[in-house]
């Protein structure tokens, strides 16, 4: 590979650390939380926060502010973090920052797209997807 870094774009693999708290620098609800996955994978497109991130690159950063009752959009299929759905602020600011993009491996892709059309977690139902 080369020394070119990689964008976010299609079936890569993304690493992110996530805060989030009641301003733009804020990490009251969420203080560095490091996520992994594989972008562009959704049922239904690019999730909001698929697309906050397309195009950008190891370094970058966002910082976006979030109504409470838009996580289940905002995050779809990627993620989600307990701090942030317990949270009791109505509106509050994420700051994202890329800290990895690769290549995914084919048996990622099929594992990350198998994960998206589970049952959806905390079920019994044997898919394994807690």
């Amino acid at each position: 590979m080369s020394a070119e870094k990689l964008a976010v774009t299609p079936l890569k693999k993304v690493m992110v650390t996530i805060s989030a708290g009641n301003r733009p620098a804020g990490r009251e609800i969420l203080n560095g939380n490091t996520v992994e996955f594989i972008f562009g994978l959704g049922k239904e497109g690019l999730t909001p926060l698929e697309r906050s991130l397309a195009g950008k690159k190891v370094g970058d950063s966002v910082t976006l502010q979030i109504d409470r009752t838009a996580i289940p959009e905002f995050f779809g299929h990627v993620l989600m973090c307990p701090q942030i759905l317990g949270s009791k602020l109505n509106r509050f600011y994420m700051n994202l920052k890329i800290h990895g993009v690769e290549s995914a491996s084919p048996r990622e892709v099929v594992r990350a797209m198998a994960q998206t059309t589970s049952c959806g977690g905390g079920c019994t139902c044997g898919c394994d997807c807690d």
